[in-house]
């Protein structure tokens, strides 16, 4: 039986499909399209679907290519600095510095070709404050760059110096620095994601919630407001407040994603399972636990979330 080829796909399309985390379907319609490999911008596309899916060394033997194919690229050149750079720290210890030191190339190049690119920037900045000196790291020169990276743009300079004080674990201290920068710029989303995050990290659940809160109104990015929801929904089940948001925003995550290859699923439906009970709704509950009591995830509060569930709904 002959396969027909898919038909070619607009950009906006390949960019759903990427957002929707229907990374193999993406994968697939791009091969069948021979304008695809010409376009860079749905290039990086298939690279970072690769990378979603944990194929970090064939995004990397690809993006090889298309650096040369393309070399003033500076989006590419970040990816693939960002994918030299992971691989790096988590790849053959042989390879890990040559890999590493070709990253910082790639976003000192990258930069050069483009000096608003602010990722490729904190990503340099990350790089020297995180880095082994051996392999080129440079604590001072992070701060230094930090500080140049302030002077010419306030909010992308204080997400730097907030990234430094987070990896010296100096929470409170990037928490000051968000805020002292929120009083300029109330409604930054950037500013608002980092200041919800750091908060979590310092388990200040409902103060997280509430950012969370004000900050999903702001966002227009589908992939940021599903991120927004799916902490809503975690730190509901933290905090025993705003539960019915939390339900909501669970709900949301899980359409947006249904049937895609988003690896947080399993979570997403453990947290509503949790909501769902502590608001009585047995039923619903119990039908989310059944989809993730066979989930295999290495994850101890997962394992444990999950086995606190079952023990309740044994109860009920």
């Amino acid at each position: 039986m002959l396969t027909l080829p898919l038909p070619a796909l607009a950009n906006s399309d390949y960019q759903s499909l990427f957002a929707q985390a229907r990374y193999t379907e993406l994968l697939q319609r791009m091969e069948q399209d021979p304008a695809a490999r010409r376009d860079p911008q749905l290039m990086l596309l298939m690279v970072r679907s690769l990378i979603q899916q944990q194929f970090r060394e064939e995004a990397n033997t690809l993006l090889n290519q298309l650096i040369e194919e393309f070399p003033e690229h500076s989006a590419l050149l970040t990816q693939a600095a960002l994918n030299k750079i992971a691989l790096a720290n988590s790849g053959n210890i042989f390879n890990a510095r040559k890999r590493a030191t070709d990253g910082l190339e790639l976003l000192q190049k990258a930069i050069s070709l483009d000096p608003e690119n602010y990722l490729a920037q904190q990503a340099l900045i990350n790089f020297y404050q995180v880095a082994p000196a051996t392999a080129g790291g440079s604590k001072p020169l992070a701060a230094e760059l930090a500080e140049q990276l302030f002077a010419k743009n306030p909010v992308q300079g204080t997400l730097a110096r907030a990234g430094i004080a987070v990896a010296e674990g100096r929470l409170s201290d990037a928490q000051a620095l968000l805020d002292a920068q929120l009083l300029q710029t109330p409604d930054n989303t950037e500013l608002l994601l980092r200041k919800g995050a750091v908060l979590t990290q310092q388990s200040a659940f409902l103060v997280a919630q509430q950012t969370y809160l004000q900050l999903l109104p702001l966002l227009s990015d589908p992939v940021s407001q599903q991120n927004v929801h799916f902490q809503l929904g975690r730190l509901a089940v933290f905090t025993e407040r705003y539960r019915l948001e939390g339900i909501h925003a669970l709900e949301s995550y899980l359409s947006f994603y249904d049937n895609s290859q988003q690896p947080r699923l399993p979570r997403a439906r453990l947290r509503l399972a949790q909501l769902y009970l502590a608001q009585g709704d047995i039923v619903r509950a119990r039908a989310l636990y059944q989809q993730t009591a066979r989930v295999v995830l290495d994850e101890a509060d997962f394992i444990e979330a999950r086995a606190q569930l079952a023990a309740q709904l044994e109860q009920r």
